[in-house]
């Protein structure tokens, strides 16, 4: 016979609850740990220090710390990268996130400002973060009104979204807010430890790390400090504009070089490193993408299309450096006048050290022209310029030779065993073809194509 007992069905709902409660309290116990986890933020703010920001939050989402400290100690860096990192930060991070401030300038402040808590350490300072661009040579320059009114706001919105002093984080951007006892109009505002805290820009003073941890409530905890990897920290050093920019020109000059000299050897293999380090340091250290990647390789081929497909049209070339180009640009974003500033002094000083070191190289003669139409004594060379230079010159009519450079139409050509700049009629004639001199210009030495039938019959007459 059953029976029905009404007290206990009504409680067996509110024990499945509490049964419910308890197992998912363990469950959350079991996956948080007690530790805080420090990771340091020094140096220059850069697109590698983004992503190592990133990889340490994705880390923290998985194995869930008790905090996320930030211990900054930076001069500033990079609008872009700053802008996300703190998206990161406000949007990505699912643990608590903790900002100990050494020093925090320019982009450094406004990563500091979005962390959940806010502490200063004794002698730190915050601010200062008026945006500049930058020339080639590192000079700094003040941007335009719009891009500083953008910057406002985006500290203005930063400062709210943490409840901290929205006017103090603007005078930091903009030298022209006024702040009384702090900042007169033109001048930037930074804040020292305690007047960060006394306006509401930080939460706490703390002696140590230790010390602010204990203050928010994380006494106790395990510390667990979270250094740059050797890979990161190479790949940081290497992301660097002017390191970038020698890189990739060590790696196209090599392979080139290589590509006019028989056998494979030093330069190709100084080449091919360079490049490959010029790829790792994109991928790695910067928001390089496959389309970024893909526009550097079609570049270096459409470049390798002009040289040895097809001389003297221009057009490979032009594509190849535009490819090259954007694919900079779109690497690198803002640092990207430095890259190509960079790379440009760099590719003339390779160009000028191979005419010097090499003049008699097949690299360089294809582009080096002499002058000279006579050998001898300097005596000589000076009485062919004068009255007599026309026979001299004049001796070299009907006389063949072998264009040693493509001719477009201007190049250089061996005649009677002299190496003679010469230009054609206005044909395209390539390295290596029979040439005859058709007139003579004072200097100025025209050849023709010589027509391999003819050549043909010559030798066979022979």
């Amino acid at each position: 016979m059953l029976s029905y007992d009404p007290m206990r069905s009504a409680f067996r709902p509110l024990f499945r609850l509490l049964l419910a409660l308890l197992c998912a309290t363990a469950w959350a116990a079991a996956q948080t740990d007690d530790t805080v986890w420090v990771v340091p933020v020094e140096g220059t703010i850069s697109p590698a220090t983004t992503q190592y920001l990133r990889s340490r939050v994705e880390r923290a989402n998985e194995e869930r710390p008790l905090a996320l400290l930030f211990h900054l100690d930076t001069p500033g860096g990079q609008v872009s990268a700053m802008e996300d990192i703190v998206d990161i930060i406000m949007g990505e991070a699912q643990v608590p996130t903790i900002a100990v401030v050494r020093n925090a300038f320019s982009a450094g402040a406004l990563i500091a400002m979005s962390a959940e808590q806010l502490a200063m350490l004794p002698g730190s300072a915050i601010g200062a973060a008026m945006p500049v661009a930058l020339s080639p040579v590192g000079d700094a320059s003040p941007v335009d009104a719009k891009t500083t009114s953008a910057m406002r706001g985006l500290f203005r919105s930063v400062a709210e979204a943490r409840g901290r002093n929205a006017l103090m984080a603007e005078a930091m951007v903009d030298m022209n807010i006024d702040v009384p006892g702090l900042a007169v109009s033109g001048e930037l505002l930074t804040l020292s430890a305690s007047q960060a805290v006394d306006n509401d820009v930080a939460d706490i003073q703390a002696t140590t790390v230790a010390d602010a941890l204990e203050q928010f409530g994380y006494g106790g905890a395990r510390l667990t400090r979270l250094e740059p990897t050797l890979t990161e920290r190479i790949s940081g050093f290497l992301s660097q504009p002017i390191i970038a920019s020698l890189l990739l020109v060590i790696g196209l000059g090599g392979l080139i070089v290589e590509l006019f000299t028989p056998g494979f050897g030093v330069p190709g293999a100084i080449g091919i490193v360079g490049l490959a380090l010029f790829g790792l340091t994109a991928i790695f250290s910067t928001p390089a993408g496959t389309i970024d990647m893909a526009l550097l390789v079609i570049g270096v081929i459409l470049i390798m299309v002009e040289v040895f497909v097809l001389p003297g049209t221009f057009v490979p070339a032009i594509l190849g450096i535009a490819a090259i180009v954007t694919a900079l640009v779109r690497v690198f974003q803002e640092r990207s006048v430095a890259v190509l500033g960079w790379s440009t002094l760099f590719a003339s000083a390779l160009i000028l050290a191979m005419f010097w070191l090499f003049p008699r190289s097949r690299l360089v003669s294809g582009l080096r022209l002499e002058t000279r139409l006579a050998s001898g004594s300097a005596e000589d060379d000076a009485a062919a310029t004068g009255a007599g230079g026309s026979e001299a010159a004049g001796s070299l009519l009907g006389r063949r030779g072998t264009a040693q450079s493509d001719l477009r139409p201007a190049g250089v050509a061996r005649i009677d065993g002299r190496r003679l700049d010469v230009v054609t009629e206005g044909d395209f004639i390539r390295a290596g073809t029979t040439v005859e001199v058709s007139l003579i210009q004072g200097n100025r030495v025209v050849v023709r194509e010589v027509p391999q039938s003819e050549t043909e019959s010559e030798t066979g007459n022979r």
